[in-house]
C-alpha cells in the first residue's frame, strides 16, 4: 500500500472527515509510533496511528462499489453489535458501509462500499439522489390523497413548487418518484394524512434499479453508475447534479409497466425474479449466495463479515449467506416493521 498522508489515513479509517482529523492533529490528539506528527506525514498501515490512545487501522483493499437488493428484516449497517446487519449477512471480502439510510423492515436498492471518502460524501448528498418508491399503505386512499402526498413532497425551483410524481397502482399501493430537494420523508407524510405504510420497497435511486437483481443479493456498480454517483457526491448543494440514464428496456420512468405491475403480488410485495436464477460461467463473475473467500488472490477470511483484500479475486454478485436467522428476514424477504 502507498503511504497516505495522515488525515487521509485518519479518514480512511472511518474515524471521522479528514477536516475533522486535521483539527484533532493540530489539537495534537493524534501520534504516530508514539510520536507526535510533523506537518505533512504520511503513513502505512504498518503504522501505529493513535488518537487519544485509541489504535486505528486502515486495511489494504481496493475500492468496491456495490448495490444490494436488501431484504426486509436486514439492518442497514456496518455494526457488528447490531443483530442481522447487512454487512455480515453478504458476507463480502471488503470492508463495507452501507450508504443512506433503509429501515430494518424496508426493502431494495442499497448501496454498499469500503471507500470511506465516498460514503461520506454521498452520505451527505442523499436528499439530492432521485428515489423511487413502491409504497403500500394500511387503507384504500382517494384521489385526493394522491394530490395531497405530491404536494407534501414538492421542491422548489426559483420560488415555484415542482410536484412530485405520484402514479396509483392499486387501491392502497403507490409509485412515487422523489426528485432532488423533494421530502424523503414519506413515511411520516402518510402518517400524517392518517395513513401506516405496511410496505416499502426502493426500486430505483438515480439510474440504479433492481432489474435482475433477486431479494438478497448485489453486484459492483458499473462504471458509469459509479461516475453519476460521484458526481452527486461532488456537486455542491442547490446545483443540479447527472442524474444518470438508465436503460430504456430496463426502466420506465413514467410508472409501472404491465409486465413490471406484474412483479408485484396484492400486497404490494415483490415476487421472486425467476430471469435472475443463478447462472455458471464467466470469469471472475459469481452469482447466488456468497461464501468464505479461500486464501490466495482475494486474502483470507476476515473479521468483518467476509476476506481481506477485494481487489483480484474479489467476487463480482453475490446473496446473502446461509439464509434468514430466526426473527430475521423470511426467504421471500417479508417482515414486520418502520424507513424512507
Amino acid at each position: 500500500m502507498e503511504p497516505k498522508r495522515l488525515n487521509k489515513f485518519i479518514s480512511d479509517s472511518g474515524f471521522c472527515s479528514r477536516r475533522e482529523a486535521d483539527r484533532l492533529i493540530e489539537e495534537e490528539r493524534v501520534t504516530v509510533n508514539g510520536k507526535l506528527p510533523e506537518a505533512g506525514v504520511k503513513v502505512t498501515p504498518k503504522d501505529k496511528v493513535r488518537i487519544d490512545d485509541q489504535l486505528l487501522s486502515v486495511r489494504d483493499e481496493a475500492p468496491v462499489y456495490l448495490v444490494l437488493n436488501k431484504l426486509s428484516g436486514m439492518s442497514a449497517t456496518a455494526d457488528m453489535g447490531v443483530r442481522d446487519n447487512v454487512v455480515r449477512a453478504i458476507n463480502h471480502p471488503a470492508s463495507l458501509q452501507p450508504i443512506g439510510k433503509l429501515d430494518r423492515e424496508d426493502e431494495g436498492v442499497l448501496l454498499l462500499s469500503n471507500d470511506s471518502d465516498f460514503v461520506r460524501k454521498l452520505s451527505k448528498a442523499d436528499s439530492r439522489l432521485e428515489k423511487e418508491l413502491v409504497v403500500t399503505v394500511n387503507k384504500p386512499f382517494s384521489p385526493e390523497f394522491i394530490s395531497k402526498l405530491s404536494e407534501a413532497c414538492a421542491s422548489f425551483e426559483d420560488g415555484h413548487p415542482k410536484k412530485a410524481v405520484v402514479n396509483k397502482e392499486s387501491t392502497t399501493r403507490f409509485r412515487i418518484t422523489l426528485e432532488p430537494g423533494m421530502n424523503h420523508g414519506i413515511k411520516k407524510v402518510c402518517e400524517a394524512m392518517g395513513y401506516k405504510v405496511t410496505f416499502l420497497q426502493r426500486v430505483r435511486v438515480q439510474h440504479i434499479t433492481l432489474t435482475k437483481l433477486q431479494k438478497g443479493h448485489w453486484r459492483t456498480l458499473t462504471a458509469a453508475e459509479l461516475d453519476t454517483l460521484k458526481q452527486v457526491a461532488a456537486a455542491k448543494p442547490g446545483k443540479p447534479a447527472a442524474k444518470g440514464r438508465p436503460d430504456a428496456k430496463e426502466f420506465s420512468p413514467r410508472g409501472a409497466s404491465g409486465r413490471e405491475k406484474a412483479s408485484f403480488d396484492r400486497g404490494g410485495h415483490q415476487k421472486p425474479d425467476r430471469s435472475a436464477a443463478p447462472e455458471r460461467g464467466g470469469a471472475g463473475k459469481r452469482i447466488g449466495k456468497s461464501r468464505p473467500a479461500a486464501a490466495g488472490p482475494g486474502g483470507a477470511k476476515g473479521t468483518r463479515g467476509g476476506a481481506k483484500g477485494s481487489g483480484k479475486g474479489a467476487p463480482e454478485r453475490g446473496g446473502f449467506k446461509g439464509g434468514a436467522k430466526k426473527g430475521g428476514a423470511t426467504r421471500g424477504g417479508g417482515s414486520s416493521g418502520r424507513s424512507r
